[in-house]
């Protein structure tokens, strides 16, 4: 039963196969000691049941001191879990323990053979090299006084010299069998934390590098959108400053609104492709210096759909919400807008920022059919339609902060 209590821990050395040898693994060591104190205090129950019932009382008090030596040990790791000595003050108690077989073991039992398990719980639970041949060093040595004492015949001991010294050889053989499995484990994962400092290295380069080309391919979609709503505007014969101004006046009122930022930039992104449908409405239309008759009205109305169309079909999600502001833009708050007559709400919150900005700035300047309103003018039209063609709230923030709105006409004429 004895020899029971010692023959987890090696199985855990060999099952575990795993040893701390850098900063990285320290906290292993202290996991480590802990598993083999749980698993020694397992079995030195059932020895003390054993020794208790063949009333072997010496090995049963060196059991029963040997276990609460590792309760305490185990609960001063819970209490202060940072300490990185536990492993060597469970390693001291393993030797005492083991020592007190020249003593207190039983010849016909062969006890003495268990201190063979030293030299892997040494190398299974120090890190370093020179503590390594330290601890195993000073334990052989120990086991060689031991044998001298033998041979002198002194100290009271129940083992002959000839079994100490076939230990002594056999725990030497065996230190050195484990320092070099430790050296090869050592550099092993030296190696293999070298692949892993270089691979991390690797993915934090195609990391960045993924990310830079992300930041140039939306700077290029950006660019490539607000280019192409300046050539439809260039088509009505509107200047492309347009399709900026409208971007700038719709990312400040979603701004003040309080949307996430990410669809402040989507909708400031998108907002440019506004009146993209206008591409395939006919120039006598488009152009049209006069106000249009019914028929002419209808087919103007149509590119709100039409840019709808040509941007659903699109994954990208600027494109997507740029499809939603083309088809949205026109609708009015109670319902009497175009082309889809939608209401309050189920107009797209996307839609109902870009009308305010969109008549906002058409108001603003001159126009084939229609003069540049003042500033009074444009303010008036927006208190009487608060609530009836824009979204009363989003609405009344822009008069709130109407001059703001006029700085950035100013800024982007």
């Amino acid at each position: 039963m004895i020899t029971i209590t010692l023959i987890a821990p090696i199985y855990l050395t060999i099952i575990e196969g795993t040893m701390p040898f850098s900063e990285k693994f320290q906290k292993t060591a202290v996991i480590n000691f802990r598993i083999l104190m749980l698993v020694n205090l397992i079995f030195l129950v059932l020895a003390l049941f054993a020794n208790f019932w063949l009333e072997r009382w010496a090995l049963l008090i060196i059991h029963a001191i040997t276990g609460l030596a590792f309760l305490m040990l185990y609960g001063m790791s819970n209490l202060r879990p940072n300490y990185q000595g536990y492993p060597r003050i469970y390693l001291a108690i393993m030797a005492a323990y083991f020592y007190s077989f020249f003593w207190y073991g039983h010849i016909d039992t062969y006890d003495l053979i268990w201190l063979l398990l030293f030299p892997p719980l040494v190398a299974f639970l120090i890190e370093k090299d020179r503590e390594l041949i330290l601890w195993q060093g000073g334990f052989i040595l120990g086991v060689f006084i031991f044998f001298i004492a033998a041979m002198q015949d002194v100290w009271g001991l129940v083992y002959p010299p000839m079994l100490i010294g076939a230990v002594l050889f056999s725990n030497s053989f065996i230190s050195v069998l484990s320092w070099f499995n430790h050296r090869y484990k050592a550099r092993f994962y030296a190696a293999q934390e070298a692949f892993q400092n270089v691979l991390e290295q690797r993915v934090e380069q195609a990391t960045q590098t993924i990310r830079k080309l992300n930041d140039e391919l939306e700077v290029s979609q950006r660019d490539v959108v607000m280019r192409l709503g300046e050539i439809c505007e260039v088509r009505s014969k509107e200047t492309g400053q347009h399709v900026q101004r409208v971007s700038e006046y719709s990312r400040r009122l979603a701004e003040l609104i309080n949307l996430p930022e990410d669809e402040v930039q989507l909708i400031q992104d998108a907002s440019p492709l506004h009146d993209v449908g206008k591409v395939a409405i006919p120039d006598n239309i488009l152009n049209k210096p006069g106000r249009y008759d019914e028929r002419e009205y209808s087919i103007m109305k149509e590119h709100a759909n039409i840019g709808y169309k040509l941007l659903n079909s699109s994954p990208q999600p600027l494109l997507q919400a740029a499809a939603i502001i083309a088809r949205d833009h026109h609708e009015w708050w109670n319902g009497k807008g175009y082309p889809n007559h939608k209401a309050q709400e189920n107009i797209h919150i996307y839609g109902r920022i870009v009308a305010i900005a969109d008549v906002f700035d058409a108001l603003s300047f001159e126009r084939i059919y229609k003069p540049a309103w003042s500033d009074d003018k444009i303010l008036a039209l927006f208190n009487e339609q608060c609530g009836v063609q824009f979204d009363p709230r989003l609405c009344q923030l822009f008069l709130d902060h109407y001059d703001e709105f006029i700085a950035l006409r100013k800024k982007f004429c």
